[in-house]
């Protein structure tokens, strides 16, 4: 039984961005060379079939000028040419489908890259409001801390020694452990966001 094994490469994407812009690296050249490999059979297949009916036409034209009568051979010459024209229009169509697929082979290509772009651009700007957003609440998270230790300060000032005092400093010291206890917080969950 076949195992299934994951790559050990780690894609760094945004909703597969960068992932969708290996895929059309990888494939859109294989795309153009199907194309482009398609198309030469065809016009080979229509050069042989234009050689073929060009010797069919010049052996009913020599079948025709055994004969007692003499026949119109620009009959034949008009069918030749008519033949001629017709492969190279289609020959002329085959090339503009090649023409096109490398057209839209491109313009995938530099809608991936730009779908990459926009994947990165918006990957910085959320970095960048986490960033901020986290450096924020630390400020407003040391400016209670002060005001805390300013609060407490005047606090223990008014009870002065004794039990209250040992009631003051309890609560202090849980105040200061709970914002130590945010920071952590949000260092802990903004680590993976914020480089």
């Amino acid at each position: 039984m076949p195992t299934n094994s994951k790559s050990s490469k780690k894609a760094s994407t945004v909703n597969g961005a960068d992932v969708n812009h290996e895929v059309t690296e990888v494939f859109t050249p294989v795309f153009e060379n199907s194309v482009a490999r398609v198309a030469e059979f065809q016009k080979n297949a229509l050069d042989l079939a234009a050689e073929q009916t060009s010797e069919w036409i010049g052996a009913w034209k020599k079948a025709f000028s055994v004969l007692p009568v003499n026949p119109p051979t620009f009959f034949f010459d008009l069918a030749n040419q008519a033949i001629q024209i017709g492969v190279e229009t289609q020959k002329s169509a085959i090339d503009l489908v090649v023409d096109q697929s490398t057209a839209v082979a491109e313009i995938t290509r530099q809608r991936a890259q730009a779908y990459s772009k926009i994947a990165e651009t918006a990957t910085e700007a959320f970095q960048t409001t986490v960033t901020r957003s986290v450096e924020a609440q630390k400020k407003a998270l040391q400016f209670a801390g002060e005001q805390n230790k300013a609060m407490f300060a005047a606090t223990r000032k008014q009870v002065g020694d004794g039990p209250a005092a040992v009631v003051v400093d309890s609560i202090e010291r849980s105040a200061n452990t709970l914002l130590e206890a945010q920071k952590s917080i949000l260092d802990a969950t903004t680590k993976s966001f914020v480089q």
